[in-house]
């Protein structure tokens, strides 16, 4: 087993099987002896066969050219081929995945276009649905003593071993490359000037983890120069080229944002621009992982646990753990399992307390005070994590190639070396992570951090060799298991979206926020100067300038306009170089599989198949559901009574009418953040769905609709709430109100009046804590209203009923509800389907026919043969003895007329 191991590793590296097995053989299976001796050319003599297809079956590499490149310029000999895992092989006969992309080379993108050749990834397949395992090494963590600060401080850092240098996913000949840097740079080397002197590399000297990236390149800059004792000749360390003077560390003149961080001794070399990104890439990827780690624990507020060294456990996840935090991941509790007495007594609880509070009622009621002492901590905690991570990105950025450097571009920034490009495909995780953020709220209140984000990106897309990497499925390591034994551990990488893609989300949540501060704010108007202007001294106009800029920076709006529009911007470059990268086509075609929101009266149409297995309604269903979620439309209409006025098919529409929309800044923010987490984060599920609609005018103007959730007697009805922001939102909660009520006449819950009204604490209509003030969002209300009043068993949520869960009156008056959302919820809205949701009602029903038919089933047996009670009805006035009214013989049960109106339009949508 280790030997066939080790043979994995050799051949991940690019190296063929038949020299690989000479190479273990000669060093009795040593992997990285092995290695060495292989690339310094000792079986050379031994040709390149195809054992490997034999030994890697069908995840085997093929020998078509690469478009890597190395410092030479030459090509790399091999380029991997389609890696086919079964999920791949399904994919490709029914071709149904629709919102994914392949990342590959098309050839007729290529014609006629030169950028299109620098493309380092050209030819090779990316896709989402690619599964992986890789078989990884984990070294014993080894420290040295370094001395920092000029010498006059001796600190203790950790090195960064082979293993977490090479770790990850590999394609092609990237672990042959990451190999030999790795090697180069801990090998001695002759004088670059001829002396024959011999001058030292050291393990340390390059791949000490100091405490942070500036400290790190200090050191690098201080002994990258060094000066032969016999010549006196100076030799770059990384390369081993000559070195005619010693330039400044940082250097002098240029303009431009992180000017200063460069230092010139560290652009000299390909060498040293693969050295630094990957240190730099492993030091963000620790940090982000840390502070990821600290936030999530805060809120328990459990102590650390014991330091215990004695036992092999710790011993093997303090290895693992240096590994996985190379690749920003935490230990999993499956990868190592601590022993009963390494436990603190809180971990046997993981809520942090003795026994778990029981639910009481719906959670609608109780205390109106909560203690949020903890969200303190864990802000101030991100707030460090954050601070930390952009300054690593800040300082790691200044060493990415640019061709259009401030300060004069180096040879480097021209060729990228490829273990910098292996590192940003493997240990890009961190963005990743950022940009599946769904809440511009949150985006926008850690600024600083995207904004060095969306930095880094324009970088990376500017560069032809690098762009393509935005646009490329990332690998990410997905599952960690233990090895065959303590010094290995297998990892599954999974293919997940790209940046752009996930970047497309944050565009979406950018251009809601836009629209709701441009449809709740005055137009600025900008004229000819005043005479009193134009008698102001150039001074006197320049400090009215700054002061304009401080009160605009210090302008919230202004603050989220400019940081959406920086999403937007970094998004469209990306865009452009993509293009020039790989095409117009290519771009065309990854466009369309990005998520978007539909036009305004935009009809989200979506069909099924006949004979779809029940996996590929659901994916379908969801599919469309996540297109149509969110979507903008006019609800506007004229006054019955003036033709210049205008109403709105809205309950709400007097309030909107005599409500001014530019009054109050603070609630076009509020809106604004709101429109922006609500695009991307309203839940969508085969089991219950939130559609919104907002006037493409008046966006306090809102309708929402929710699906029944499963296994409730509200099950697949489609339940409708007009909702309208308030001046003083969101200081003061949104109104809203229940539009599912058959004309006024159904009470399908306690909390859900016939007339209309809604009683949730958060709406202020109920005891308990209620709305918070500039923290709590519409999205809380939709989905409280969803979880907590649409809910299993409608009876508890009665003030002085939660103790009749299963009880007869609650059975009874769950059997009333299901009668009124299949009379009402379902086949009202099919015969007169309410604006704005004619095609989603439709479409819900159309795609989920089959179901609730059977759904009418199952309900008919739990049926009590009571005709429908509205807003009279009250469990308890009747006995238990009662019985259904007689009837006419051969007359219906009232609960199979109403089913059977429901399968008669069923049939119809069916037959459309």
């Amino acid at each position: 087993m280790a030997q066939q191991v080790a043979l994995k590793q050799l051949t991940e590296m690019g190296i063929p099987v038949g020299r690989a097995k000479a190479a273990l053989e000669r060093t009795k299976g040593d992997a990285m002896s092995a290695a060495e001796r292989v690339f310094g050319g000792d079986f050379d003599d031994i040709p390149s066969d195809d054992d490997a297809d034999d030994f890697l079956g069908e995840s085997s590499r093929g020998t078509n050219q690469t478009g890597f490149r190395t410092p030479e310029e030459q090509p790399f000999v091999e380029r991997v081929q389609r890696i086919v895992t079964l999920e791949d092989r399904d994919n490709e006969v029914d071709g149904s995945d629709e919102g994914s992309y392949e990342f590959e080379d098309y050839e007729d993108d290529a014609q006629g276009d030169n950028h299109i050749q620098s493309d380092p990834y050209a030819g090779i397949f990316f896709s989402k649905d690619r599964v992986e395992q890789v078989i990884e090494p984990v070294d014993e963590p080894e420290y040295v003593v370094m001395d920092d600060d000029g010498g006059n401080v001796k600190v203790t850092v950790r090195l960064l071993d082979r293993s977490e240098w090479m770790s990850g996913c590999p394609e092609g000949n990237e672990q042959s490359f990451l190999f030999q840097l790795y090697s180069t740079l801990n090998e001695d080397f002759p004088c670059s000037h001829g002396c024959g002197q011999t001058l030292k590399r050291r393990k340390e000297d390059f791949f000490c983890l100091f405490s942070d990236f500036p400290r790190y390149a200090r050191h690098i800059s201080s002994i990258v120069r060094p000066i032969c004792p016999r010549c006196q000749g100076m030799s770059c360390l990384a390369c081993g080229e000559k070195t005619d003077d010693d330039a400044p560390s940082v250097s002098a003149g240029g303009k431009g944002k992180g000017r200063s961080l460069e230092d010139d001794r560290l652009l000299h070399c390909l060498n040293m621009q693969g050295l630094l990104i990957g240190v730099g890439l492993h030091m963000i990827q620790e940090a982000f992982a840390t502070g990821k780690s600290q936030s999530i624990h805060i809120p328990g507020s459990r102590k650390p646990p014991a330091k215990k060294r004695k036992t092999g456990v710790i011993s093997k996840k303090k290895k693992v753990s240096s590994v996985l935090g190379s690749m920003g991941l935490a230990v999993p509790a499956h990868v190592v399992t601590p022993e009963p007495d390494e436990l603190d007594e809180d971990d046997h609880n993981p809520h942090g307390g003795a026994h778990s509070s029981q639910a009481k009622g719906v959670g609608y009621a109780g205390s109106t005070h909560e203690d949020h002492s903890w969200r303190l901590a864990a802000q101030q905690a991100q707030e460090e994590a954050d601070k930390r991570t952009a300054s690593l990105l800040a300082h790691v950025k200044v060493y990415l190639p640019q061709l259009n450097r401030a300060s004069g571009t180096r040879t480097s920034d021209h060729m990228v070396h490829p273990t910098t490009l292996a590192h940003l495909r493997r240990r890009s995780g961190f963005v990743n992570d950022l940009l599946r953020n769904d809440s511009l709220l949150d985006m926008s209140g850690r600024g600083d951090l995207y904004r060095t984000l969306f930095d880094w990106l324009e970088v990376i897309s500017s560069h032809e060799a690098l762009a393509s990497l935005l646009a490329m499925p990332q690998m990410r390591p997905t599952k960690i298991e233990p090895g065959q034994d303590d010094n290995t551990v297998r990892i599954t990488y999974e293919g997940a979206s790209s940046p752009r893609e996930l970047l497309e989300s944050c565009v979406i949540q950018a251009q809601a926020a836009l629209k709701g501060l441009r449809s709740t704010s005055v137009e600025e108007t900008t004229g000819s100067p005043t005479e009193e202007e134009k008698r102001l001294s150039a001074t006197e106009a320049a400090n009215k300038a700054l002061k304009r800029i401080e009160e605009e920076s210090n302008d919230e709006n202004r603050v989220l306009k400019a940081f959406c529009e920086r999403i937007v911007a970094c998004a469209a470059a990306i865009d452009r170089s993509i293009k020039e990268v790989k095409g117009q086509p290519f771009l065309d075609r990854m466009k369309e599989s990005l998520p978007k929101l539909p036009d305004v009266g935009e009809a989200v149409e979506q069909d099924i198949a006949a004979g779809s297995s029940e996996a590929a309604t659901i994916a379908i269903y969801e599919r469309w559901a996540g297109r149509a979620r969110f979507q903008y439309c006019d609800m506007a209409a004229p006054s019955s009574s003036s033709a210049t006025e205008i109403s709105y098919r809205h309950a709400f529409s007097g309030q909107l009418t005599s409500l001014e929309m530019n009054d109050a800044p603070k609630r076009s923010l509020a809106i604004a953040k709101e429109l922006a987490i609500l695009t991307t984060a309203l839940p969508v599920a085969w089991h219950s769905t939130i559609f919104l609609r907002v006037d493409e005018s008046r966006v306090d103007c809102i309708k929402a609709m929710i699906i029944g959730p499963e296994g409730t007697p509200y099950e697949n009805g489609c339940f409708i709430f007009d909702i309208f922001l308030p001046l003083d939102y969101n200081i003061r909660n949104p109104s809203v109100k229940s539009m599912t009520t058959n004309g006024g006449k159904y009470r399908y819950n306690p909390n859900l009046y016939a007339d209309g009204k809604v009683c949730l604490s958060l709406l202020g209509t109920w005891t308990g804590p209620g709305w918070i003030a500039g923290q709590s969002t519409l999205l809380q209300v939709l989905i409280s209203i969803q979880s907590l009043i649409l809910c299993e068993e409608p009876y508890c949520n009665e003030p002085g009923w939660a103790q009749g869960s299963g009880s007869t009156g609650s059975k009874s008056y769950s059997a009333n509800v299901r009668r009124m959302t299949i009379a009402d919820a379902m086949a009202n809205n099919i015969k007169t389907p309410p604006y704005p949701f004619e095609n989603e009602i439709k479409t819900h029903f159309r795609l989920k026919s089959q179901w609730i038919r059977k759904q009418l089933d199952r309900w008919k047996a739990l049926d009590d043969g009571h005709p429908i009670s509205g807003d009279s009805y009250s469990p308890g006035v009747r006995s238990r003895d009662s019985k259904p009214s007689e009837r006419a013989e051969g007359s219906q049960v009232p609960f199979d007329q109403y089913a059977d109106e429901l399968r008669q339009l069923l049939d119809e949508l069916d037959t459309k």
